[in-house]
């Protein structure tokens, strides 16, 4: 499938920001399954952006904006070709058991941290799991394609899509409790069991293109979980959706857990509080307009204010008071 996607962020504050320091991760991860054929980003106010490679090999933009500004906007805007097939899982030759010799490049999706948190209640629903598909039989051998249908029909069953119930800083404590999330944080619940399980997982931040039929948590950005399995690699699937990761899905970034992942991240200096609006659209294509057949960053017009912080606060007032006359 041909995919074009934009990604439009609006940050704005209720007072004036000296300086905005920011990273983001927004291009689509360039994978043998997945093509990124074009990239774009707008940034304003504008401001100089640098590139690089995070440890895990996501791109991220950085950039810094030393004016002072009261709003910025950021629009990512790519052409993504993604696999015709899904993840097929369904006849993994690979049988489970609670490996310990797992390669050192495993060693970080083996780990608990950040939201992924380490619970009685986690461990109980994971050997729950086990021991449902093994029944009377206690030496039975469980097959990971069993084992990771198993995962995602309890999280299905369970567990209700809900928003409003969590933040992105939750704990899998919280869903545990409640029954209720998004994908983000049905992603962490099976990264959860998996890593209970001692099988390596990790998080993938992404898009997924719209099929009201099919999907939910599609509105924004999306998450779902890929497995390793050590006769193929890393396996994706969406337990928001209970469904192997197809052509619908876009990857932008993997990590440990969504603390390693956001779209935008950073820091500003200023006393405003700041809001934050995200609008992900994304188009089917038939063919890869010329237009689009570039990687570029360009410059919006959002406005930069002269002074100080507290010079522009007496200019309002100034202007509000000649107002009143």
């Amino acid at each position: 499938m041909l995919l074009s996607i934009t990604h439009q962020t609006d940050l704005d504050y209720t007072d004036y920001i000296s300086e905005s320091v920011m990273e983001l991760r927004m291009a689509p991860r360039q994978e043998a399954s997945q093509h990124r054929l074009s990239f774009g980003l707008a940034i304003g106010p504008a401001a100089p952006v640098r590139s690089y490679f995070d440890w895990l090999g996501n791109t991220v933009h950085a950039l810094s904006i030393n004016s002072l500004h009261n709003q910025i906007r950021i629009i990512a805007t790519s052409v993504v070709e993604t696999p015709s097939k899904p993840s097929n899982f369904d006849n993994l030759p690979d049988v489970w058991f609670p490996k310990t010799d797992y390669d050192y490049t495993l060693y970080d999706f083996l780990q608990f941290g950040g939201s992924v948190v380490d619970t009685p209640l986690l461990r109980n629903l994971a050997h729950g799991i086990v021991d449902e598909i093994r029944g009377d039989n206690a030496e039975r051998e469980i097959s990971m394609y069993e084992l990771i249908s198993a995962m995602m029909k309890v999280i299905d069953e369970k567990f209700v899509y809900e928003k409003g119930i969590t933040t992105a800083t939750s704990p899998i404590t919280e869903i545990l409790e409640h029954g209720r999330g998004v994908c983000q944080d049905f992603t962490h619940l099976m990264i959860g069991l998996a890593r209970a399980l001692n099988i390596p997982a990790r998080y993938v931040s992404g898009y997924i293109h719209p099929d009201r039929h099919r999907f939910r948590g599609y509105t924004q950005t999306h998450a779902w979980v890929e497995i390793y399995v050590p006769s193929v690699g890393w396996i994706g699937v969406d337990p928001t959706n209970n469904c192997p990761v197809g052509q619908n899905f876009v990857k932008i970034a993997v990590g440990r857990n969504f603390q390693d992942v956001p779209p935008n991240r950073g820091v500003y200096k200023g006393q405003g509080k700041e809001t934050i609006r995200v609008v992900v659209h994304t188009d089917e294509l038939f063919e890869m307009p010329q237009e689009l057949a570039v990687e570029k960053t360009e410059a919006l017009n959002i406005p930069v204010f002269a002074g100080t912080i507290d010079e522009q606060r007496e200019q309002i007032k100034q202007q509000q008071e000649q107002q009143q006359q």
